[in-house]
């Protein structure tokens, strides 16, 4: 479950993690609830915000009202704008990112960044030197050896404040059940640490979110232009990113090498969907539709299939009549083999749809049509 920054901020405050004093707001007919100035920032379930003009400061009364009504009413990447957070605004001397992830990695990773206010993807890529990577035992937390590396990596920062704020983010990590806890950016404001911004997502699977979750549905009824996300009827997992390449595959093992691979080769992903279980024309139909639907950012689609007891021309038969049905432009690269491949590619071909037979060779067929592009 993703969250939405207040309500990561909201349970960072639980755990006495330092946020902005700030406000929800879901009508942009309300009063400003707190002195101008202070900014105001759109509550929407994907990144690129700030670049859409989700994020405003407003210095006076017009302002306000002007920009609740224009950032309200936005739709951003095809995600439309729920609420309003009215913050204080902070001025930080320094900025830094922080995180602690399951995504991507078997053990849960802390990341630390002296580089805040990125993208964390562009610090890899540019400045790979500036991020240091952790794993950490969930039995044991994080080692003093391992916090005095992150001290170091946070230049000039009271080590016993570091200290102090890395067990309160490991403690609200494990506790919540959360797959990712992301602060970006860390702000350094009057010699205090605060999380200037707040990305959590939680495992819906984990028995120790399933209350969290549903108080945080329910919380979320009052919210604008807000509906209760249905419960994914088939065996599907999906889970939105950031980035424009959209991923498909029948197996999370064969998904986590998948997106290895697309890592090695620069690609950011923007969505993992498993199948998961027996597959059928319909399953695969869905896997499509929650991998394209309101998402115009997608460079390339690609689809890793191998069949043990899921047929091939099934999943071909659900993908086609998709691609067909919607009128999709985006290229879609599908990796296929197994049981009854040799119908499946045939369905695929038929529709005008390339076929590899090796993973890499896929991989790189999408590195290189997005280059192109």
């Amino acid at each position: 479950m993703n969250l939405f920054e207040y309500e990561g901020k909201q349970l960072m405050g639980r755990f006495d993690i330092p946020v902005p004093q700030s406000h929800l707001l879901t009508s942009a007919d309300a009063p400003a609830p707190m002195d101008l100035p202070f900014v105001l920032k759109a509550q929407v379930m994907t990144g690129g915000r700030g670049k859409a003009g989700g994020v405003k400061i407003c210095r006076t009364e017009d302002e306000y009202t002007r920009c609740a009504q224009d950032i309200l009413h936005m739709t951003i990447k095809g995600h439309p704008v729920h609420g309003l957070l009215a913050e204080e605004m902070l001025k930080p001397e320094r900025e830094f990112y922080l995180s602690i992830t399951l995504q991507g990695v078997s053990t849960p990773t802390l990341i630390v960044s002296a580089m805040g206010g990125m993208d964390i993807e562009q610090v890899s890529r540019e400045h790979p030197e500036e991020i240091l990577k952790l794993e950490i035992d969930p039995f044991t937390g994080l080692k003093d050896y391992q916090k005095r590396q992150i001290a170091q990596a946070l230049q000039a920062v009271d080590k016993a404040d570091v200290y102090i704020l890395l067990d309160k983010l490991q403690t609200a990590f494990f506790s919540t059940g959360a797959l990712l806890v992301e602060i970006n950016p860390l702000g350094l404001v009057d010699g205090r640490l605060i999380a200037m911004d707040s990305k959590f997502v939680l495992d819906d699977h984990a028995a120790s979110a399933a209350d969290l979750c549903r108080q945080l549905e329910e919380g979320r009824s009052g919210l604008y232009r807000y509906a209760t996300s249905e419960k994914e009827a088939t065996t599907i997992t999906y889970v939105p990113l950031e980035g424009n390449v959209a991923m498909i595959s029948d197996g999370a093992g064969t998904g986590m090498l998948t997106l290895d691979l697309l890592h090695d080769a620069g690609l950011s992903v923007s969505s993992f969907c498993e199948l998961g279980g027996m597959t059928t024309p319909e399953v695969m139909y869905r896997a499509m539709e929650l991998t394209l639907q309101n998402h115009p950012y997608i460079s390339a689609v690609i689809v890793v299939l191998i069949g043990g007891f899921n047929r091939m021309d099934n999943m071909a038969k659900g993908l086609t009549d998709y691609c067909r049905e919607h009128n999709i432009t985006v290229p879609v690269f599908c990796r296929m083999c197994g049981t009854m491949q040799e119908e499946g590619i045939r369905i695929m071909h038929e529709h005008g749809m390339t076929t590899f037979d090796d993973l890499t060779e896929t991989v790189a067929a999408v590195a290189a049509a997005i280059k192109e592009g």
